[in-house]
């Protein structure tokens, strides 16, 4: 059997301080660009406008009566199982952000405070992250920002998220409209969400705020007929507290090489009960919190790539196009374990169906921070 079985867990909940950020000036330039590696660069300027800092109690006093009951949670997040501060919060459009993976744009801003994070190929094979917002704020700016590609119309159409992101190509520009695809587009629009930040050269210091694009709603007609076409939130896993995996095998850590160059991974980490993330072999932090990037699960998605070579970047390098409509094999990296999936998608009007290889049973997930790796299938995936 692939389920799941049971075991305690500790559940901590943390507070964070939100900083809307405010970048050096407003910009609305070209988002594609080329992948190639590139040295380090200064680490951008942040101006934040508003700090909101946690607030402290008094110390409590010794009694001796019982401890009071733990305080019920409101509410958990859909889309990965965490306690939320307000249900409401669940009814939110959710937003699906363009994030860069470039060398020179680490390290990125929220990607911990990403509900899930999605990380595809791009041209040459190198990757780009989607990050869903929905159920906790972000820390100031988000990003560096950068183009959609192809497969953001199967994610908006597999969960319904309405992509934000800076420009795209023309052919893929043409297969959204074509689809329906609402889209947050900075370079049309006039969306004045958008900043150029000091300390770094462009195209790699263009950050959006995510917390006034949500202030938003409500006060731009245009932004609310996007989010009219969204549809309603489709979250792809249910989720059980102290879930742990049974029938997979020991894993410390997993590497994928999507080209003789790009390599990224995960190493289980057992003190924090997390994986960490690593890129080119270096620990990556979310520069938004300073904290290691990180997720409770890890799923891989190996599916069939096309290289479209009509549809050059400005550097000539072809662009990928997934197919996210069929079926194939995947892994779940849980609990530094690695368990045989299977995925299915009968139509781009339906959701991806995860079930373990074994059984033919739904996977359930422990909740938690999801990271959907989508790797074609000539990609290496090493476990070590």
């Amino acid at each position: 059997m692939e389920r799941l079985r049971t075991r305690p867990v500790l559940v901590g909940i943390a507070i964070a301080a939100v900083l809307l950020g405010a970048g050096a000036y407003l910009v609305f330039g070209r988002g594609p660009g080329t992948a190639a590696v590139a040295s380090a660069t200064p680490t951008p300027t942040f101006t934040p406008s508003t700090s909101l800092a946690p607030s402290q109690s008094a110390s409590p006093s010794l009694t001796l009566s019982p401890s009071p009951s733990p305080t019920p949670v409101a509410a958990r997040c859909p889309l990965n199982g965490l306690p939320m501060a307000d249900a409401s919060l669940a009814t939110r459009t959710p937003l699906i952000v363009q994030i860069e993976n470039h060398p020179a744009a680490r390290p990125a801003r929220n990607l911990n405070s990403a509900d899930i994070v999605f990380e595809a190929t791009v041209e040459g094979d190198t990757t780009r992250f989607s990050a869903v917002f929905l159920c906790q704020p972000t820390i100031g700016l988000t990003g560096p920002v950068r183009s959609a590609r192809y497969y953001n119309i199967d994610l908006w159409q597999d969960l319904h998220l309405l992509t934000v992101g800076f420009g795209a190509s023309n052919p893929a520009l043409d297969r959204f409209a074509a689809a329906g695809m609402p889209y947050v587009n900075g370079l049309s629009g006039g969306w004045p969400w958008y900043q150029r930040v000091s300390g770094r050269a462009a195209p790699h210091n263009l950050y959006v705020d995510v917390e006034r694009v949500r202030s938003s709603f409500g006060k731009l007609a245009s932004l609310d007929a996007l989010a009219g076409r969204v549809g309603t939130l489709r979250p792809p896993f249910t989720f059980e507290e102290g879930i742990a995996p049974s029938g997979g095998h020991a894993v410390r850590s997993l590497t994928i090489k999507t080209n003789g160059y790009w390599r990224f991974g995960w190493t289980w980490d057992a003190g924090s009960s997390t994986w960490r993330r690593q890129d080119a072999g270096t620990a990556i932090e979310d520069a938004a919190s300073g904290e290691p990037v990180s997720a409770t699960s890890v799923i891989v998605q190996r599916v069939t790539e096309e290289v479209v070579y009509g549809d050059p970047d400005p550097g000539g390098n072809p662009r990928r196009l997934q197919h996210l409509v069929g079926k194939g094999d995947g892994t779940l990296y849980l609990d530094g374990q690695a368990v045989a999936i299977k995925w299915s998608r009968a139509s781009k009007g339906d959701g991806t169906v995860w079930t373990y290889a074994g059984s033919g049973e739904r996977v359930v997930l422990p909740p938690g921070r999801i990271w959907w790796e989508i790797v074609p299938v000539q990609a290496a995936v090493a476990e070590g």
